[in-house]
């Protein structure tokens, strides 16, 4: 086991210096820069109000977003240093949590932070919207770290019962149900659970406000708002329930293809647990990572970065389950281990390709060696700097000639083609009339 874990522990140190480097030429994209203009048009007061009803029930997570500091931000130091941060900050609440829940020394702990935070990469099913893209990041990534730190405060309630504690954790629930829905529906899940299995005033009042909070954000006004017209009767259902079969292929397989070597890394920790808990308890945690799946479903969305929640859930409680009964799926370590340097696997068309499974390794090594990562951000810069001090409200830029793997880059439509998103932020943002790239 020792071995396995070094060689994995070596990877992601790997890892983690490779996506520190590829940081280094990050910068602001898309949604950035119309959250800085919506906040800088209306005020904070305005902008969330006008989120909250037009665009959607993420109260958090929006909320997050309009303090993007674009406008003040002229050498983007931050879309270069908060990726770093946010990845030493999941390995720096993983290792809270495992020298909280396992007693380890901290630097066992950090070591299982490392550990975590490789698996947890590998799963990503868009790592530049996850990882480099800051408003992506502040949906996605910060509320992951976030359900962290609750996992502690929960632990250190329970240890002490010191009010403090369930009081942070209150904040916390409040705070991660408004951050983005599908974390939303697995914390509820897991708070039902809890009160499942131990009924006092606590786990009680903890549900009641993770409900109130729950329907604060599904039921806002601009999640109704965005919904487009679909089919009727039997042939949505027939669409959702092939949804639903096919996302949870995709769930399945991706967290299968790594089993074995997560429970071989992980499996002084899963013998510990499953001392304590039985099948039955282990299978109804496992159950919650069911309800977003079903809820993606019933809203007709397909596998995105939204799913990547549930892909780290559920590894995390399957794990549990096989750990019970096929202990011996980790001599298969080795298969998964070479599994996750495969390059993806494109048997989909455009419009389904997040179907392609894909680990990530392949294209982060691609980046480093293929990319010219330099080229890219200046040719980036040098877009912006044109918009920005051109006097002309009609400005046709060159397109990005050195398009990343890893980085997010969303391209503009050209002069030929109908304006996207992408043409309307950058027109705002700079007050301009008209931008396109050339064809």
């Amino acid at each position: 086991m020792k071995k396995v874990q070094n060689i994995v522990l070596f990877l992601s140190i790997l890892l983690i210096i490779g996506l520190a480097y590829i940081s280094f030429f990050n910068v602001y994209q898309t949604d950035d820069y119309f959250c800085s203009y919506a906040t800088r048009k209306l005020g904070l007061v305005q902008c969330f109000i006008d989120t909250y009803t037009q665009w959607g029930g993420r109260y958090f997570g929006y909320s997050l977003n309009m303090f993007n500091p674009v406008f003040y931000d002229s050498k983007t130091v931050l879309p270069k240093i908060y990726p770093v941060f946010l990845m030493l900050s999941f390995i720096g609440v993983s290792a809270l949590n495992f020298k909280e829940y396992f007693n380890y020394s901290l630097k066992e702990s950090l070591k299982k932070g490392f550990l975590l935070f490789f698996f947890y990469t590998v799963l990503l099913v868009s790592l530049p919207e996850h990882y480099f893209w800051v408003t992506g990041s502040n949906i996605y990534f910060v509320p992951v770290i976030l359900s962290g730190i609750l996992l502690w405060f929960f632990r250190k309630y329970e240890n002490t019962k010191r009010k403090i504690w369930f009081y942070l954790s209150a904040l916390f629930i409040i705070i991660l149900m408004g951050s983005n829905e599908i974390l939303a529906l697995i914390l509820e899940g897991l708070l039902l659970v809890s009160y499942y299995q131990k009924r006092n005033k606590e786990n009680l009042f903890l549900v009641l406000l993770g409900t109130v909070f729950l329907l604060v954000c599904f039921l806002a006004p601009g999640n109704f708002n965005r919904m487009g017209e679909v089919e009727r009767g039997i042939v949505k259902w027939l669409k959702r329930m092939a949804l639903f079969g096919a996302d949870t292929a995709y769930v399945g397989l991706k967290v299968i293809a790594v089993l074995p070597l997560f429970i071989k890394v992980f499996e002084e920790e899963l013998k510990k647990i499953t001392a304590q808990i039985t099948l039955k308890k282990a299978l109804l945690f496992w159950s919650v990572s069911l309800l977003p799946l079903l809820f993606t479903s019933y809203i007709l969305t397909s596998i995105a970065r939204q799913f990547e929640s549930i892909l780290f859930y559920f590894l995390l409680t399957f794990s549990l389950l096989v750990y019970f009964k096929f202990e011996k799926i980790k001599k298969f370590w080795w298969v998964s281990l070479l599994i996750v340097f495969l390059p993806e696997l494109k048997i989909f068309p455009e419009k389904y390709s997040y179907f392609n499974i894909d680990f990530n390794g392949e294209n982060i090594v691609m980046e480093l060696l293929n990319t010219d990562l330099k080229e890219y951000e200046r040719e980036m810069n040098e877009r912006i700097n044109i918009i920005k001090n051109s006097p002309q409200d009609s400005i046709v830029v060159d397109k990005i000639k050195e398009v990343p793997r890893i980085l997010y880059i969303d391209e503009m439509a050209s002069v030929k083609e109908q304006e996207t998103y992408v043409n309307d932020q950058l027109q705002k943002y700079f007050n301009k009339k008209y931008i396109r790239t050339k064809e």
